[in-house]
């Protein structure tokens, strides 16, 4: 293909490995007004769609809430892609010259790869970057076919999380990453802007027509399963606080994944809560965000629907599905 066609991002890696951080970080410092993104998340409120939209005001976005890009009926790929142009239409602007598509964590790269291989409206180049979180020695939850799956499909390996390590032991890490795909350029700079631009601005080869993936262990998706936890504005800090810290408690490892924004009582800003499997970043404020993208998201492993109760947040406060 020619290189002067747009370039398609299948940005991809394990839950909490830090993809939405990175495409914060290159949206912060390439070309936003040449980018259209695409971000896909695993439960009803698409919490990295509203976070980069709240981040990034002029950017070209589309955001699919509707499970797991690689799981659900039809063709989602083509649907987001049709969004995202739709928009930039509306705004006078023309295709974009890359379209960088987040997926979930639970995401399988090979169907999203077979999908692409069937849209309609434009030819591209195919990128594909998984994150691989420096601070683990093993993906979250032990769901290693997900976690291989995604390393041994992508063109560009990014290393994440260094600063939490020593400089004797990124190199062990620098090795394990590699052990999972040899033929992938390994992205370790320290810099974040320098990691985000190399990330999706490194020249790489050309993506075979028919791609040698893992194949993921479909037993474990059943396992799988979402909640969704909203608060109302009467809702204190403490309160949605001590409920996480108590949900945490109770589920442990069975809890892979919380990630979500709410507006407390009393709060000018909306918080962002973001933990991967009980370890938990600090909250920090996000500027403003409509009331439907509030709400805490978690992945649960081999939690029944009606296992959860409230732990004590009167129920006019709480509002809680699990599915």
């Amino acid at each position: 293909m020619s290189e002067t066609l747009p370039e398609f991002v299948l940005l991809t890696g394990a839950l909490g490995s830090g993809k939405t951080t990175l495409l914060s970080d290159y949206l912060q410092s390439g070309d936003i007004a040449e980018t259209g993104v695409i971000i896909n998340d695993a439960g009803e409120i698409n919490v990295d769609g509203a976070v980069i939209s709240a981040d990034n005001r002029d950017l070209s976005m589309a955001t699919l809430s509707n499970g797991c890009i690689c799981c659900s009926m039809g063709n989602s790929v083509q649907d987001g892609i049709d969004a995202l142009l739709h928009a930039r239409a509306e705004r006078r602007l023309g295709p974009p010259r890359r379209i960088i598509l987040e997926t979930s964590g639970l995401a399988e790269p090979t169907p999203i790869l077979r999908s692409l291989r069937q849209v309609r409206q434009m030819e591209f180049r195919l990128r594909v970057v998984a994150t691989y979180d420096s601070s683990a020695s093993r993906p979250v939850g032990g769901f290693l076919p997900h976690f291989a799956e995604q390393l041994a499909a992508a063109q560009v390996i990014v290393m994440t999380k260094l600063d939490t390590l020593p400089p004797q032991r990124r190199s062990d890490r620098k090795t394990a990453a590699q052990s999972f795909n040899p033929m992938a350029i390994l992205i370790c700079a320290s810099d974040k802007s320098e990691r985000a631009l190399a990330a999706f601005d490194t020249a790489v080869a050309p993506m075979p027509a028919t791609a040698s993936l893992f194949r993921a262990n479909e037993a474990a998706n059943h396992r799988i399963s979402t909640a969704l936890a909203r608060w109302s504005r009467l809702a204190r800090w403490d309160e949605i606080s001590d409920w996480i810290e108590d949900v945490n408690g109770y589920l442990g490892s069975r809890l892979l994944r919380m990630k979500g924004l709410v507006h407390p009582n009393g709060f000018s800003h909306s918080v962002l809560v973001n933990g991967v499997g009980g370890v938990f970043s600090p909250p920090r404020p996000v500027g403003a965000v409509a009331d439907q993208d509030l709400g805490l998201m978690m992945i649960l492993r081999d939690v029944g629907p009606g296992e959860l109760a409230d732990f004590g947040v009167p129920s006019d406060r709480l509002e809680l599905r699990v599915k």
